[in-house]
């Protein structure tokens, strides 16, 4: 018995010992060597090292100018690489309400929303509440059109259709330039088609596929429509459409094969039908 208390003993003397080795290693080599080498660790794909350097640096270094982007890189590693949401707010959290003059504030606001909308609703309620104050905010152009773009699809989500196209038809009026106005095109032809609104659906997916033609909205609205078309047994309309569908794709593409997959079925169900 004795002999095991001196082991531990001995054990917790060499791990104080390698403590303050450590610490003096940080005193040594001071913040800017172990924020490096947190980037270097990141960049090697060794994430949790990475964070624990910076975690190390918080601590050793609280005042040091490099603490905020210490924090916001620990986040962002667990958001984006470690898929960790609740870790990654905790640390966006702690950055927003401690730094607001940071260059870092708005990121960590956005890195914040967009952890809480990948949760469940209370999460994303959460979401809204810090993407509506974000546009209070002087922001950049950019920053507003992602912002209202996010804002429409949580509304989506949460069966706030109107609420939805608000937003998405204030994107389009105040930013009509935006890289997010033909998703907002789509978006509100989708908020229309979930609501069962399948008349103002057609239109606006209509409207968006020809707007904006060979953009990746213009085709979701084409597959829309195309099922639109097959819902209420307008099969030459939906082939047509699958058809355009196709003439822009390669053949390499899935959706390229799903298209030709759906024109051969219609084909036949069109026949089968002008039999009857």
């Amino acid at each position: 018995m004795m002999m095991k208390n001196q082991k531990l003993k001995f054990f917790r003397l060499v791990f104080s010992l390698l403590v303050v080795s450590f610490l003096a290693s940080c005193q040594q080599g001071g913040p800017k060597l172990m924020y490096d080498q947190a980037i270097q660790l990141w960049g090697e794909r060794k994430y949790e090292d990475s964070i624990q350097n910076l975690i190390a640096l918080t601590k050793a270094y609280p005042d040091d100018e490099l603490v905020d982007d210490s924090i916001f890189w620990i986040a962002n590693i667990y958001q984006l690489y470690l898929k960790n949401p609740a870790q990654a707010i905790r640390y966006y959290r702690s950055l927003t309400k401690g730094f607001e003059d940071s260059e870092y504030y708005y990121p960590s606001m956005m890195g914040l929303a967009d952890a809480y909308s990948q949760q469940e609703k209370e999460g994303q309620q959460k979401a809204v509440l810090i993407y509506h104050k974000l546009q209070e905010k002087p922001l950049k152009p950019e920053q507003f059109e992602k912002i209202q773009a996010q804002l429409a699809q949580l509304y989506i989500g949460f069966g706030q259709f109107e609420q939805a196209r608000v937003e998405l038809k204030k994107l389009i009026i105040d930013f009509p330039d935006s890289k997010f106005t033909a998703k907002a095109y789509h978006l509100i032809g989708y908020s229309y088609y979930l609501s069962s609104q399948l008349p103002l659906a057609e239109l606006t997916f209509k409207e968006t596929d020809n707007k904006f033609n060979h953009s990746i909205a213009s085709l979701d609205s084409a597959l829309s429509l195309a099922d639109i078309y097959e819902g209420q047994d307008r099969l030459s309309e939906a082939i047509q459409v699958y058809q355009s569908i196709l003439s822009r794709l390669d053949q390499k593409e899935i959706i390229f094969q799903l298209a030709s997959n759906r024109i051969a079925k219609l084909k036949t169900r069109l026949k089968q039908t002008n039999k009857g």
